[in-house]
């Protein structure tokens, strides 16, 4: 284990012991064995870390750290970066499955495009197991020469996150912020990497993503988001709205480019503010009830 792996596999874990067996086989299954496999358990108060201590006795390549307090979604998705090694980084969900030649393909389209952040495959969504799952029709693929481009073309179309889930450049994570502490700072990250380089989309269905309420926040109420990002509520979970805008801003100006190239940048997050000026209200609104009350109310 001295000499770093190829690929980095994070996998943020939080009471995940029913789902994550099925995670780390589909895993330890690929055909591409250049890899460490790093579970960041977020305090878990299941058998989470007994199911995973279990794999490390038999397969070198695992990792498992453990959170000594729980320190939400995002920082723990950003903290397995940090502690990765890899050229090349996959975050993979402890409750979704990847088919055995996910690592090859991503890799094999990757490797000679070097105006490339992420590769991905097609999406099947599941309830219960891979073999009940359904074709995704709306992954997405970025091939814009331009910046800006690329980012107005991420935000226009959108819908599931899924090609965060693929393999990722490292030397272009590590030109992010990576997750940062609001709701939907993994949208705000993609526009970030688009701004870094193109998204490929492979033909091949190789991503197989778990639709269940337990599991996907956006099959979530409001409150169960919010506290899966936040376990503690506090000042921190004001201004969401407000704070996803700035980090647009600086996605927007986080890359060199012509000063009209920049203002228009910066003109299409504005409208972007403009479109979504309801989440400002919103924030302003939590925000006079958490001073004037002494708590945020829903």
């Amino acid at each position: 284990m001295n000499k770093p792996p190829l690929i980095s596999i994070g996998i943020p874990a939080y009471n995940a012991a029913v789902t994550i067996v099925s995670t780390i086989e589909g895993l330890l299954a690929q055909s591409c064995g250049d890899f460490e496999l790093i579970v960041s358990d977020n305090a878990s108060t299941d058998a989470t870390r007994d199911v995973v201590e279990n794999y490390m006795l038999r397969d070198p390549r695992i990792r498992y750290e453990r959170q000594p307090v729980n320190i939400g979604a995002n920082g723990n998705y950003s903290h397995l970066v940090r502690r990765a090694r890899g050229e090349f980084f996959k975050w993979c969900s402890s409750s979704d499955w990847c088919a055995p030649i996910f690592l090859e393909r991503c890799l094999k389209e990757l490797l000679p495009h070097a105006d490339t952040v992420p590769v991905a495959p097609r999406t099947r969504l599941f309830q219960g197991s891979p073999g009940t799952s359904q074709d995704y029709a709306f992954d997405i693929e970025v091939l814009d020469d331009t910046p800006l481009a690329r980012f107005t073309r991420l935000y226009s179309t959108l819908r599931l996150n899924n090609a965060m889930n693929g393999l990722i450049r490292m030397s272009a994570l590590r030109r992010t912020r990576l997750v940062e502490p609001y709701l939907s700072a993994d949208v705000v990250l993609l526009g970030h990497l688009a701004m870094l380089g193109k998204f490929r989309l492979l033909p091949e269905r190789l991503f197989y993503r778990r639709m269940e309420a337990a599991y996907a926040t956006c099959l979530q109420d409001p409150g169960a988001v919010l506290k899966h990002h936040y376990p503690q509520v506090s000042a921190r979970t004001l201004l969401q709205g407000s704070r996803q805008q700035m980090g647009r801003v600086r996605a927007a100006l986080s890359v060199a480019m012509p000063i009209g190239e920049k203002l228009r940048s910066l003109i299409y997050v504005a409208k972007t503010c403009y479109w979504e000026r309801k989440f400002i209200l919103e924030d302003l609104r939590g925000a006079w009830q958490y001073f004037t009350r002494g708590s945020r109310t829903e």
